[in-house]
């Protein structure tokens, strides 16, 4: 598809006002995008798009916007711009747009399902995106650690704002703004994915010392929060279907190396759980649990 044709298809998308027809256009456009050429022109005018869809709209306290005035025609860019990337498309112009779109600064009771589930789209992007390591405006990462202490009403948009914090972690930012948040969502584990995405989030934190930063306000950091982390880690690996078992061990065991002082009370929990030490282990896991009792030991 050339980009006279391309245009043409973005022209009758934003001029659409039947829901129906916009998702067959939006579609339809998605199905051409195959090759960077065509995701570079697709890009292009879907992001144009976007800055129109949003003028004028008024950002909250968060930097985020308040409300969007169509979310279904932003939905459809957004997933015009997934597909984008997909295809090899450099997605680097529209990264603050889309971090301001993943969070609207308002109550989530307050929000349509439309509105809810633009935010989904809009996290799911944010994800990709940082798993292709482009690099992100220090703009679109201040939003989203500001939005990170949010409640997050639907746990498929909080997977991937999990998901985000630990890719966030791992490359270096410091996202100790959000390990209460995160601890709460390892402890509840409403969903598998969230334990698993909470953890490694919380595990890339505990690496790079980010529970070391003091809390705003307080003359304590959040290291305070170590106490839940082990707490939640040590009860979960009394199940014995735990799926996440490999994880929560390892994170227990970097988070005694990391601060020995915590020796004491991670034998506590240990005692509490009943959890019994392998004498003969031969899996990885009774390995790393016998590794953990002589850690606590020491």
């Amino acid at each position: 598809m050339n980009a006279s044709s391309m245009e043409h298809m973005m022209q009758q998308l934003n001029a659409a006002t039947d829901l129906a027809e916009r998702r067959r256009t939006a579609k339809e456009i998605i199905e051409e995008i195959t090759t960077p050429e065509t995701s570079s022109i697709a890009f292009s005018l879907a992001k144009d798009s976007l800055e129109n869809a949003l003028k004028d709209h008024q950002t909250g306290e968060l930097g985020t916007y308040l409300h969007v005035s169509d979310p279904e025609w932003v939905v459809a860019l957004i997933e015009i711009l997934h597909r984008c990337l997909e295809a090899g498309g450099d997605l680097s112009g529209c990264i603050t747009s889309i971090a301001r779109l993943h969070h609207l600064d308002r109550k989530e009771s307050a929000k349509s399902d439309t509105e809810l589930y633009l935010q989904y789209r809009a996290a799911a992007l944010l994800d990709a995106l940082l798993a292709a390591e482009v690099p992100f405006p220090d703009e679109a990462v201040r939003l989203i650690l500001a939005a990170g202490k949010r409640y997050v009403k639907d746990k498929a948009t909080e997977q991937y704002i999990c998901s985000i914090h630990w890719r966030l972690a791992d490359s270096g930012v410091n996202i100790s703004g959000a390990i209460p948040s995160l601890v709460t969502v390892f402890k509840n584990g409403e969903t598998s994915g969230l334990v698993h995405y909470s953890l490694l989030a919380l595990w890339a934190a505990v690496r790079q010392g980010y529970f070391d930063t003091p809390i705003p306000d307080s003359d304590l950091t959040y290291q305070v929060w170590l106490k839940h982390l082990i707490s939640s880690s040590t009860f979960k690996l009394k199940k014995k279907d735990e799926p996440h078992q490999l994880g929560i061990i390892g994170c227990l065991i970097e988070t005694v190396r990391t601060y020995p002082e915590l020796k004491a009370l991670a034998a506590e929990y240990l005692e509490q759980c009943k959890l019994r030490e392998p004498k003969r282990p031969t899996t990885d896991f009774q390995r790393d649990v016998k590794q953990y009792f002589d850690l606590c030991r020491a």
